[in-house]
C-alpha cells in the first residue's frame, strides 16, 4: 500500500469519523518527544490536510452570507424596542419575552446540532436553517399578535443557530483559519451595522411601520437561501451515512471535554456582552441620558461598527502576539471603557466608549474559536465546535432577558453593572482555558494528533 495525502473540504472531513491516528510509543527518558506533525504515517494511511479557501470559495461564501443574516437578525431588536412597546401596548418585561424564547432556540440546537448534521450533512444543515430564518422574518414583516410575534423568535434562533454552527465548523476547518474567521464574523459584524441603521431610518418614518424592516433579512434570507443551495449542491443529496448511535457518542463525548465546556461559557458570556450591550443601549441612552429615539438608534450602529472593525483590525495582531495574552489586554481596557461609559453622563461620551467596547471585545469569538479548533481533535469538530459556537451564542438572548426583566423593576441603568460583570468574568473563564502550544495546527482544523486517519487508501 503507498501512502497518500488527500486535501478534503471541512464539512467532508469532519463527518467522515476517521479514528485518530496510532499513539506513539512510550518515550524513553532523555530522548526528545517524537514531533507529531514530521511523524512518518504507517503504509496506506491517508494524511489529510485543510484545503485553501480558494479551493472552497462557494462554500466560503455562502458561510459569509449565513453570518451576515444573523447579524441582521440580532442586532435589529434593540433597536426597535422603542417602538415595540407602544405598539403592542407592553412594558420592558415583555419585550424582554422576545430574547427569552430566542434563548430557547439556540439552546435547542446546541443539543440538537450534531443530529442534524449527521442527517443532512453541513450544506443540508445550513440549507434548513436558513429556510426556518426566512419563515420568521417573513411572519415578523406581517406584524402578528404579539404571542405569535414571540414565537417567531423561536424559529429564528433556531435558525440562526443551525447556519452559525456550520459556518464556524466549515471556516475553523480551511487553512489560516484565523483569518478567515475574522472576515466571517467581521461580516456578522457589518449585518449588525447595517439593522439598527435600516430599522431606525424606517420606523423613525412612522412608528406604525416599524415592522417594514423585516422585508430586508427576509428578502436577504431567500438570495441566502439560493446561495447555499448552489455552494453545497453536490452534498444537498448526498447526506454522510453517519448513525444516531455515532451522533450521539459525540455529543457525550463533548460534553464531558473541559476545554468545550469552558470556551462554551466563555462564549456564552462574551456573545451576552455583545447583544446585551448592543440591544440595550438605545433603551438606556433615551431614558437615562435624555437622547432622542430618532438619532440613538445609530449608536448601537457605532457599538457594531466597533466591533467590524476589530474583528478586521485586532485579527492579525492577536494571532501573532499571542491570543491568551492578548484577550487580557483587551479585557482590561475594555473594563476600563465600560466603567467611563457608566459614570460619565455624556452622550457623546458615552457613545465613544460603547464604540470602544465593541472593537475590544470584537476578535473574542473568531480567536476563541481558532482556538478551539487547534485545542481539539479534528474528529471532535462538528459536535465540539457546534456545540460551542450555538451554546455562546445562546448568551444573545440569555442576557438580554435577565436585563430587560431587571430593568423592567429597577430601571434600564442596571445595564451598566450587567455588562462590568460580564466582561469579568470573561476573564476568570479565558484564564480557565487550556494553553495552545505554539504553532500547533497552524493551518487550520485541529491538533497534530488528528492529522493523520487510519482510513485505508485505495
Amino acid at each position: 500500500m503507498s501512502t497518500t495525502t488527500t486535501t478534503i473540504a471541512p464539512a467532508e472531513l469532519e463527518l467522515s469519523r476517521l479514528e485518530p491516528a496510532k499513539t506513539h510509543p512510550p518515550r524513553i527518558p532523555g530522548t526528545p518527544p517524537p514531533d507529531l506533525e514530521s511523524h512518518t504515517p504507517p503504509p496506506g494511511a491517508t494524511i489529510f490536510t485543510a484545503p485553501t479557501a480558494r479551493s472552497v470559495y462557494p462554500c466560503l461564501l455562502a458561510c459569509n452570507s449565513a453570518m451576515f443574516l444573523g447579524g441582521l437578525n440580532d442586532a435589529a431588536t434593540g433597536a426597535l424596542v422603542p417602538y415595540l412597546q407602544p405598539s403592542y401596548h407592553i412594558g420592558l418585561l415583555f419585550v424582554a419575552l422576545v430574547y427569552l424564547i430566542n434563548f430557547t432556540g439556540w439552546l435547542t440546537a446546541a443539543f440538537s446540532n450534531v443530529h442534524v448534521t449527521a442527517r443532512l450533512g453541513s450544506g443540508g444543515a445550513m440549507l434548513l436553517g436558513a429556510a426556518l430564518q426566512a419563515a420568521a422574518h417573513a411572519l415578523q414583516f406581517w406584524r402578528p399578535p404579539f404571542p405569535l410575534f414571540v414565537a417567531s423568535y423561536f424559529v429564528a434562533g433556531l435558525g440562526v443557530a443551525l447556519q452559525d454552527a456550520q459556518a464556524n465548523t466549515f471556516v475553523g476547518g480551511v487553512q489560516r483559519a484565523h483569518r478567515h474567521l475574522g472576515v466571517l464574523h467581521a461580516v456578522y459584524g457589518v449585518g449588525a451595522i447595517v439593522a439598527p441603521l435600516a430599522a431606525t431610518a424606517i420606523a423613525a418614518h412612522n412608528p406604525d411601520d416599524w415592522h417594514y424592516f423585516y422585508a430586508l433579512p427576509f428578502g436577504v434570507a431567500i438570495l441566502h437561501i439560493a446561495l447555499v443551495t448552489w455552494a453545497f449542491w453536490s452534498t444537498l443529496g448526498n447526506p454522510p451515512k453517519v448513525s444516531h448511535r455515532e451522533a450521539q457518542r459525540d455529543m457525550h463525548r463533548t460534553l464531558k471535554s473541559k476545554p468545550v465546556l469552558v470556551l462554551a461559557a466563555f462564549f456564552f458570556l462574551y456573545v451576552g456582552t455583545e447583544v446585551t450591550a448592543g440591544g440595550w443601549v438605545v433603551e438606556f441612552l433615551i431614558r437615562e441620558r435624555g437622547g432622542a429615539p430618532s438619532q440613538m438608534g445609530y449608536v448601537a450602529s457605532g457599538f457594531w461598527a466597533g466591533l467590524t472593525l476589530g474583528r478586521v483590525v485586532l485579527a492579525e495582531p492577536t494571532h501573532r502576539l499571542g491570543a491568551r495574552r492578548m484577550v487580557f489586554a483587551y479585557l482590561f481596557l475594555a473594563i476600563v471603557a465600560q466603567l467611563v461609559f457608566w459614570f460619565v453622563p455624556h452622550i457623546l461620551t458615552n457613545a465613544i466608549m460603547i464604540s470602544l467596547l465593541g472593537f475590544l471585545i470584537g476578535p473574542f469569538f473568531p480567536t476563541g474559536i481558532s482556538v478551539a479548533t487547534r485545542l481539539l481533535p479534528r474528529e471532535m469538530h462538528v459536535a465540539a465546535i457546534g456545540f460551542v459556537a450555538v451554546f455562546g451564542q445562546g448568551g444573545s438572548a440569555a442576557f438580554p432577558f435577565l436585563t430587560g426583566a431587571v430593568a423592567a423593576r429597577v430601571g434600564v441603568k442596571v445595564l451598566q453593572p450587567v455588562l462590568v460583570g460580564l466582561l469579568v468574568g470573561m476573564v476568570g473563564l479565558w484564564w480557565a482555558v487550556p494553553r495552545v502550544k505554539e504553532g500547533e495546527g497552524e493551518e487550520g482544523g485541529g491538533g497534530g494528533a488528528s492529522r493523520v486517519g487510519r482510513r485505508e487508501a485505495a
